[in-house]
């Protein structure tokens, strides 16, 4: 037991070896220094540690020692031939497998610091949580002892020696201990233990050197360095901490912080890493998976070794993007997961896995293997990239950033803070498949990264290096686009229910292939008839669309910015490359006026995709309503190509509006279609369609009526008097639209010529709705469509022909301009004409003609002589006619007064 407890000291006191020069004692530990033979950076100097502990036949007996090296002091374990645990176990390790020399002291046979003896260090196979392992034999007590080194990767990375539970029946005392820098040096032959059998002493006995060997002992192994200075000229000590924790006072560590002589001649190294990358496709417009490589060749031989790189910024080609589909429906890894600030390995969950990492080292017998995760997204720095490995007892945690540029997308990877530690190379592979993390650049070229690194040797500049690849391939190994790539983009629209005049839900989807242009500009134009009742719902305020926009898309899921009561429908947009694109669900909504158009749509999508959240996208959509059929253009925003600086490469756009008793199907069965046109992102326009038609429109009724009264007293019933005319339109709800009408009256009525100097032009019609000329009338309808009538002025307006037109201005939530035309029929009535009607339910529709000074007509007789009849002609949308003859109410008294209908329905 007692020569345990000194092995124990002994492996403690090897541990130091990495340690520094003169230490402040601490209870129980006396002394401690360390001396260098070579201070070169990078250099592979032999190491002297020595130690002594106070008192060691006191009650104060070591239980564990352990010693923490500077960072950038490591070790070359393969740099011997590893001796077995069996060959050890049997005092029969080869020479070639000694790394050094310790003396040990101890209390032992009443003396306090007795010399026990100088034994070989050997170099053996680690076990498989241990980074490196040495051992020896305690000389006099023949005691194996194994000193087992890690590697700090909660912190700096350093490393640590640790030798537990020491026995306290033979306290120890210190140590002198040397680790050779080229252990198969031909200079250490002198002091190298030949190869020992059974039986055969430990070491040399009582002794404080190898004056025990006979004659030299020579290896005929490469001459490789088993130690390492750090890379970095500080230009000053660098800490080394010696612990002890005593069997009597267990709860207290004592620690001497001592120092490692500082390193120069920084300039003399050398630092030419290289980078390698490729997407894991040739074909263009594609996803992709992604491989780096890092390499900064560490040899081993007499130089001194280059400096490790402590941070690298690859800079990717413009084109090469984060896909935005990589991350839907997988997880991040948190912080708390990956374990950082332990030793122990990470935790982090599968659906967080998008790669692999293989780092190889000299130091070690083969590569750390490990995986990439998907990093918990922070503020500012939301595409992190957690990498861990394990293998030899290292459990590592590094973090790289992705950072794209929020104007191209253009990708910039980060990988800073990497430990210094002799890894000379990094393989990353992003895993490739349809919802790689990558998306390929559009074009076949050849395109070159640019990688910068930066050496942990501050006296060293940065490096670049520039890779290239190439991509020779369409998607799907299409032929290479051309210069303008193909723009063909596909509509199909349509409503569920198709029997017309029904209310519907609506559906319109866009797609377009991978390989063609990018989506830019978009506007769509629907067919008469098929319109929306915006009865009872009310507008998205703007301010509420302006918070939209800057909302995180969390936020906007959890709580919409637009009130409940503007909802009109859905929203599905699908991006990125593949045949799995990722999708975002938003809402769209009804809003104000925008650029001109009496009203808006809006459409706002929380664009999230697993743990990445790329913000709000607000897009707004302008409905124009043609003001003489009422059929609506929509003309979109340009189609954003970019968020959270991740480009989109929209496949397709789905717009689902199911508000009930919304959309409402045309009266008209005619086929039509629902016409688009886009514009790529390299200027081509395209003009698209899909087939529109709907059913059963003749199975609809048609009986709309009339009613025309003339105002103003008798006296206005004279001849050449002005009359004021009254006419009240209905339609009934259910029945089909009214398509045309034409109403002939009395040729007791003419348009008086006399006050016709006011007439409005077709062009002023056009600029200024006729702003400044008296109207002949005024209109209104109210419609079931609309919360409030439509009203305004009518205008007689220049024709083509010898009688002036009418236009009705009939403005309100939206604004519609129909046109009546006018002349007269065989028997010289004046006939009024409106040849469009909108497909649209009429409700009640009421036309005022001004009489007296400012009036219209003129009555050509006494109308309350004979009776006027009007003659009303209907044309349905659905085909059905109908006429009505009116008698119409004059105010003349009597039975002359009362108004007589006759009607007939015909199809």
């Amino acid at each position: 037991m007692r020569a345990r407890a000194i092995t124990a000291l002994l492996a403690a006191t090897a541990l130091m070896l990495l340690a520094a020069g003169p230490a402040q004692a601490i209870e129980p530990i006396g002394s401690f220094s360390t001396t260098s033979t070579v201070t070169q950076a990078g250099g592979h100097p032999d190491l002297h540690t020595s130690f002594t502990l106070e008192n060691p036949g006191s009650p104060e007996a070591a239980e564990n020692v352990s010693v923490n090296t500077p960072p950038g002091v490591f070790g070359n374990p393969q740099a011997l031939t590893l001796c077995t645990s069996v060959d050890f176990a049997q005092e029969s390790c080869p020479s070639s497998s000694q790394a050094g020399l310790i003396t040990i002291y101890a209390s032992y046979e009443g003396d306090p610091n007795a010399l026990l003896g100088t034994v070989p260090i050997y170099d053996l196979v680690p076990g498989p949580e241990q980074t490196a392992l040495f051992a020896l034999i305690v000389p006099t007590l023949d005691i194996p002892i194994q000193i087992p080194v890690a590697v700090r990767t909660a912190g700096d990375y350093g490393l640590r020696f640790t030798v537990s539970e020491i026995s306290q029946r033979t306290p120890l005392a210190g140590a002198d201990l040397t680790f050779w820098g080229f252990p198969a040096a031909e200079s250490h032959d002198a002091q190298r233990f030949p190869k020992g059998s059974p039986g055969r002493p430990a070491g040399c006995a009582g002794v404080a050197d190898t004056s025990c060997l006979n004659a030299p002992t020579h290896v005929a192994i490469t001459v490789q360095p088993l130690i390492q200075n750090p890379t970095t000229c500080t230009g000053s000590d660098l800490p080394t901490t010696l612990s002890v924790q005593t069997y009597q006072d267990p709860d207290h560590l004592s620690e001497a912080h001592s120092s490692y002589p500082a390193v120069d001649g920084c300039e003399k190294e050398l630092f030419k890493p290289l980078l390698y990358t490729k997407p894991t496709t040739t074909e263009t417009d594609s996803a992709s998976g992604l491989d780096i490589s890092i390499n900064d060749q560490q040899f081993l031989g007499f130089a001194a070794s280059p400096s490790e790189v402590r941070a690298a910024t690859i800079v990717l080609p413009p084109g090469l993007t984060i896909n935005p589909d990589a991350a839907d429906g997988q997880s991040a890894c948190t912080d708390a997961q990956a374990n950082f600030g332990s030793e122990g390995p990470a935790a982090c969950p599968d659906q967080a896995k998008i790669g692999t990492i293989t780092i190889t080292s000299p130091a070690l017998a083969g590569p750390l293997r490990g995986s990439l995760y998907i990093g918990e997204p922070k503020p500012g720095d939301q595409y992190r990239l957690l990498m861990t490995v394990d293998g030899f007892g290292i459990h590592a945690k590094l973090v790289g950033r992705f950072r794209p540029d929020p104007a191209t997308g253009q990708v910039t990877a980060f990988f800073e803070d990497l430990p210094q530690v002799p890894f000379d190379k990094f393989d990353i592979h992003l895993f490739s498949s349809d919802r790689g993390l990558m998306a390929t650049p559009t074009t076949c070229t050849i395109y070159t990264s640019e990688g910068t690194f930066y050496p942990w040797n501050g006296s060293l500049p940065f490096v670049k290096s520039n890779p290239i690849f190439g991509l020779d391939s369409g998607p799907g190994r299409s032929s290479c686009p051309g210069q303008t790539r193909p723009f063909a983009p596909r509509l199909t629209a349509g409503t569920s229910n198709t029997v017309g005049g029904a209310f519907s839900s609506f559906s319109l989807q866009l797609d377009r292939d991978d390989g063609d242009q990018f989506l830019g500009d978009l506007n769509f134009t629907m067919p008469p008839g098929l319109t929306g009742s915006l009865r009872g719902i009310s507008y998205c305020p703007e301010a509420s669309i302006a918070a939209a926009a800057q909302n995180p898309g969390r936020a906007e899921q959890a709580s919409p910015s637009c009130p409940a009561t503007s909802q009109i429908g859905t929203t599905n947009v699908a991006a990125g490359p593949g045949s799995h694109p990722f999708h975002a669900i938003g809402r769209m909504y009804l809003a104000g006026p925008l650029k001109g158009a009496p009203l808006s749509l809006v459409a706002i999508t929380p664009a999230l995709a697993g743990p990445y959240d790329y913000g709000t996208v607000v897009v707004r959509v302008a409905v124009n309503i043609d003001p003489l059929d009422a059929h609506v253009k929509a003309v979109s925003d340009t189609v954003p190509s970019i968020i959270g600086g991740v480009p989109i490469r929209m496949r397709s756009i789905r717009v689902n509006i199911d508000r009930p008793n919304f959309m409402i199907n045309p009266t008209n069965c005619s086929p039509f279609t629902i016409d688009s046109q886009g514009v790529g992102d390299q200027g081509t326009i395209a003009d698209f369609s899909s087939y529109f038609h709907a059913d059963n429109c003749a199975s609809l009724p048609f009986q709309p009526k009339m009613r025309i009264k003339q105002l103003g007293g008798h006296k206005a019933t004279k001849r050449s008097r002005n009359p004021t005319l009254l006419i009240d339109l209905w339609t009934r709800k259910g029945d089909a639209n009214v398509k045309s009408l034409a109403v002939t009256l009395s040729n007791a009525y003419a348009i008086d010529q006399r006050h016709l100097a006011n007439i409005c032009s077709e062009r002023e019609l056009a600029a200024t709705r006729c702003a400044g000329r008296n109207p002949i009338g005024v209109a209104s309808t109210q419609t079931p469509l609309l919360d409030q009538p439509l009203k305004g002025p009518v205008y007689a307006v220049s024709g083509s022909g010898g009688l002036p037109r009418l236009a009705f201005i009939l403005a309100g939530q939206v604004m519609l301009v129909p046109r009546a035309d006018a002349d007269t029929d065989a028997r010289g009535r004046l006939r009024t004409t409106v040849p469009v009607i909108p497909d649209a339910p009429i409700g009640h529709f009421r036309l005022k003609v001004f009489g007296g000074k400012r009036g219209y007509l003129v009555n050509t007789r006494n109308v309350c002589r004979h009776t006027p009849i009007t003659k009303v002609f209907y044309l349905g949308q659905n085909g059905h006619r109908r006429t009505q003859q009116i008698r119409m109410k004059v105010p003349c008294g009597g039975k002359a007064g009362k108004s007589a209908r006759r009607s007939h329905h015909h199809r």
